[in-house]
């Protein structure tokens, strides 16, 4: 019996070193290790900086400064009086593109005023929410000019996760272990590489938007609105701007203009009287994604930050 378990141990001392040589579960590990884990949300480290690989196999690189904030010109040490501040998930955070490519730090670098960026790559809106609480209290001498959310409809799976997670006590210790083993084992992420793999292949993800979701008894709307009230009770934020922006189709490679749930997202956000820039139009004349994640591209970055860097000088 210690035989069989000796020699499965040593295989999987093998497997674990042999996966190091295996640049993709190398990169899908060492990014999960840009992230921890307060109270039961996944954010950013602090003091990160690495260069990460893309599918196109081109280098992206993530800095954050000691708040666990990823950096802007501005805000890499520094506090400042008065900010504008981004909260959301991988569109906010510039998932995919160099610190100097995210939408934040292009603003930083265009306006007087020093901008924070606060988003997180897969965050969902209670998680969104707590970010911005933890903000508040990591900077609570700073005033914000205005708070920008360029809204993401994958929080209407997010949420979903993060509410099976948080109400089960199992599932939570599971997703505690899941968060650990993908930190540490090159195993576990080549067998979450090829679940991935075969869910994309089988159902992409954006297919499973349906008009069944796309409806206000979604847990999502609830989310919002609880973000929207504390936004607006809370005093130390001046002025709350939300960026809708077309998601990719999966079928097209192009702006989903037709998408049933961001328009209704953004009836909703209009009804709650929220500010709102659509740019959603100003996607039709060429293709702003990676084609091969659906996220946008330096140049999908751009021109949202350059209609947003409109609006705001308008105002």
């Amino acid at each position: 019996m210690w035989k069989i378990i000796k020699v499965i141990l040593i295989l999987f001392i093998i497997a674990e070193f042999s996966l190091n040589f295996n640049k993709k579960i190398k990169n899908q590990r060492e990014y999960k290790k840009t992230h921890c884990m307060v109270d039961d949300y996944i954010f950013l480290c602090s003091n990160i900086s690495g260069y990460f690989l893309r599918e196109d196999h081109q280098l992206w690189k993530l800095s954050t400064n000691s708040f666990g904030e990823r950096i802007t010109t501005r805000t890499i040490s520094k506090e400042n009086q008065e900010e504008i501040w981004f909260i959301g998930d991988s569109i906010s955070f510039g998932y995919l593109v160099n610190d100097e490519n995210s939408i934040p730090y292009l603003l930083d670098q265009s306006l007087s005023i020093p901008v924070r960026n606060l988003g997180i790559d897969s965050l969902g809106t209670k998680g969104i929410l707590q970010r911005l609480k933890k903000g508040l209290e990591d900077h609570p001498e700073t005033q914000i000019q205005t708070l920008i959310w360029v809204y993401n409809t994958s929080d209407f799976y997010d949420d979903i996760k993060e509410l099976q997670i948080q109400s089960h006590t199992l599932k939570s210790n599971l997703f505690t272990i899941h968060f650990y083993l993908s930190r540490h084992s090159n195993i576990y992420n080549s067998l979450l590489y090829l679940r991935n793999q075969y869910r994309q292949k089988k159902v992409p993800e954006a297919e499973n938007i349906t008009p069944e979701i796309a409806n206000y008894t979604h847990i999502t709307f609830e989310n919002i609105k609880k973000l929207i009230k504390f936004i607006k009770e809370n005093q130390r934020i001046k002025r709350f701007l939300v960026v809708i922006y077309p998601g990719m189709n999966i079928k097209t490679k192009k702006a989903d203009l037709d998408s049933k749930l961001t328009q209704l997202v953004y009836e909703f956000f209009k009804n709650h009287s929220v500010e709102v820039i659509d740019i959603r139009k100003f996607f039709i004349e060429e293709n702003y994604y990676f084609i091969f994640d659906g996220h946008p591209s330096e140049k999908g970055y751009q021109l949202i930050m350059s209609h947003l860097i409109d609006h705001l000088k308008q105002k």
